[in-house]
């Protein structure tokens, strides 16, 4: 399942902020003023990992009063937001399902929109072992850079030194799935009724192409509503079996969703909303055919 994801507000966009050629340094644990001070790009022990930015086509431009999704950035005060994952995975042997639930506090940067840097607040899930290691997550640093329209195409996570793999795991899996679920904005103006699709390439055990359909709802000052559709298709008829060297063949596959989200254009994160998706593939090898079922969904509240 495409590690997918998040909305981030318009105005935050236009070049994605280099990471490379920058001295090493340690993310600051003060960074807790209304916009962040510091970043985590280029920092010592942080993990970067690429989010695949989507192509953007505007189907309709909408009602006739049309603007860029686009404010200015609140360098005023942090954004705190709780975000909500749930993955499934279904088979004949039995089901995975792992919730999480993360706290965040984004900060734009004081000077670079592009940046976004967050801290973890206290991370949980029902799942008592997994909630367990999660404690040690507390206060992680996070960063975010931001390319035109807003979408995220990197990601970045400082994980604290007494953090375990599987709480490891289980934050990037949050986070990485969620900006695959995000929605770019068109950079043209766009009025109410809106449509436009954003298209990305998603690699894991399978590589899918994923398709979210957006449609500007509303527009009230700098806060907009937007429905979205989900579909991913198989690039390919090969699944690479997780841990292995093995491939079985991807016999058939469906997964599609359907959500809402609200943003605030001044905020990085929605600030509420649920994008919700299911669906199933069944894998053939040189034994009987595997039939899977598949679920994933990502919601937010602002605190």
């Amino acid at each position: 399942m495409a590690v997918r994801g998040l909305c981030c507000a318009a105005a935050l966009a236009a070049v994605l902020t280099a990471c490379g050629g920058e001295p090493a340094s340690t993310p600051s644990a003060s960074n807790d003023g209304p916009c962040a001070t510091t970043s985590t790009s280029g920092a010592a022990g942080v993990s970067l990992l690429p989010i695949t930015p989507a192509s953007v086509t505007v189907t309709d431009p909408g009602a006739a009063d049309r603007k860029v999704l686009a404010a200015s950035p609140d360098i005023t005060a942090a954004q705190q937001v709780t975000i909500t994952t749930t993955s499934s995975e279904a088979r004949a042997g039995g089901q995975t399902t792992q919730s999480v639930t993360m706290p965040l506090t984004a900060r734009i940067g004081c000077t670079d929109p592009t940046d976004v840097e967050m801290s973890l607040g206290a991370v949980t899930s029902p799942d008592v072992v997994l909630a367990d290691a999660l404690k040690a997550e507390h206060n992680a640093r996070v960063g975010m850079s931001l390319g035109p329209g807003t979408m995220p195409v990197s990601l970045r996570i400082s994980a604290p030194d007494a953090a375990s793999s599987q709480a490891r795991s289980a934050v990037e899996q949050t986070l990485v799935q969620t900006l695959q679920h995000s929605v770019a904005f068109p950079i043209t103006p766009v009025g109410t009724g809106a449509t436009w699709r954003s298209v990305r390439t998603l690699t894991g055990a399978a590589t899918t192409t994923q398709t979210i359909t957006s449609t500007l709802r509303s527009r009230t000052g700098d806060t907009v509503t937007i429905d979205v559709t989900v579909d991913e298709t198989p690039v390919n008829d090969v699944f690479a079996v997780p841990g292995t060297n093995q491939t079985l063949r991807i016999n058939r596959y469906s997964m599609t969703g359907t959500g809402t989200l609200t943003m605030d254009l001044r905020r990085a994160l929605p600030t509420s909303g649920t994008i919700t998706t299911n669906g199933a593939r069944e894998l053939v090898g040189a034994g009987a055919p595997l039939l899977q079922q598949m679920g994933f969904s990502v919601s937010y509240a602002s605190r």
